[in-house]
């Protein structure tokens, strides 16, 4: 056990969350006891900037158990993060609205994937890490693989549903090149988005743009076919990003029962969420999880689209067909 004055002494953000977490993970043992049931985990995968911000914002709205950005400063113990983002937001555990803090969130707005407010949604990429030897969303070595804990990752975000009484939402972009590994799990549920394409590239280059401050650095998940993709263009790098992350997950989802798989089109996603609801609702029903929940989301979202005839939308229709030409030239 470290001592009070190395919490008070970190330097840095991460410094001083790693310290409170293994002050809070050195707890955890005292609270476990046995899960009342295993709750479905719902898995939010897809290309960078597919829609999956959105998704979550939305898995929340819905009334899914779905990690903070409080809570994400607690992945240390996530029954504990659970419990605390309970006291926060259910009113039977307020005393004359002393604990108020309204929704904690902007509702649905977020910046290039980051969310602002308390009980805004949370990529909880601290508590990935605890389980999985990930950086970024990569493949992993079979050296790295044996390393993983899909078990002990699964159960504590059990406790966090758990503790807010209700199934759980979580982006898992961080493992996406591994969903296998929650095969033989039968209440760990898969929502892909899948955003057209083209649409999907221009946005992604422009968000490196941003983010990066450089077109030609990458970010976020990188595909098997990273390694060749790098010394493309970065539109043609972009390409390969968004086809083979898509390609990859479906690869992997052709494995799985069809009730614990949900695709969506982002744009008929926006035009109908309702449809997406009653959905879970069935997947959740199939795997012995009764949801009854009626919907209190909203009727629809912004469908954003680029101009097809642009020149940014065909270079990126190029792009796209440039990199399959090269995968299927390599093989």
């Amino acid at each position: 056990m470290k001592r009070t004055s190395d919490f008070t002494a970190a330097s840095g953000v991460n410094d001083f969350l790693r310290a409170i977490n293994e002050l809070i993970a050195s707890g955890e043992e005292n609270l476990r006891e046995p899960l009342a049931a295993e709750c479905p985990v719902v898995l939010v995968v897809g290309a960078p900037r597919s829609g999956t911000t959105v998704l979550m914002q939305w898995l929340k709205a819905v009334g899914l158990a779905v990690p903070s950005n409080l809570a994400a400063r607690f992945s240390g113990n996530p029954l504990f993060a659970g419990m605390l983002q309970r006291l926060l937001t259910d009113p039977s555990l307020g005393f004359r609205d002393e604990l108020a803090v309204g929704s904690g969130s902007d509702g649905f707005s977020s910046s290039y994937g980051k969310t602002r407010g308390l009980l805004a949604p949370h990529e909880f990429s601290f508590y990935f890490r605890r389980f999985f030897p990930v950086t970024v969303g990569e493949e992993l070595t079979p050296e790295q693989l044996r390393r993983c804990d899909t078990a002990g990752f699964l159960e504590g975000l059990r406790r966090f549903g758990e503790a807010l009484g209700a199934p759980v939402g979580v982006k898992a972009m961080l493992i996406q090149y591994h969903l296998r590994l929650f095969l033989g799990d039968r209440r760990v549920v898969v929502m892909h988005t899948v955003r057209d394409e083209p649409d999907n590239v221009v946005s992604l280059l422009g968000h490196r743009s941003v983010v990066a401050g450089d077109p030609r650095e990458w970010i976020s998940v990188r595909p098997p076919e990273y390694e060749w993709l790098r010394e493309l263009s970065p539109v043609e790098q972009v390409a390969g990003q968004v086809h083979f992350t898509n390609q990859r997950i479906l690869q992997q989802l052709a494995e799985f029962p069809a009730e614990r798989v949900l695709r969506l089109s982002h744009d008929e996603f926006c035009r109908d969420p309702r449809r997406l609801h009653d959905r879970l609702r069935e997947s959740f029903a199939s795997v012995g999880w009764p949801w009854p929940r009626q919907y209190h989301g909203p009727d629809e979202f912004k469908v954003r689209r680029y101009d097809a005839e642009s020149a940014e939308y065909r270079a990126a229709v190029e792009a796209l067909d440039r990199v399959q030409e090269l995968a299927a030239a390599s093989r």
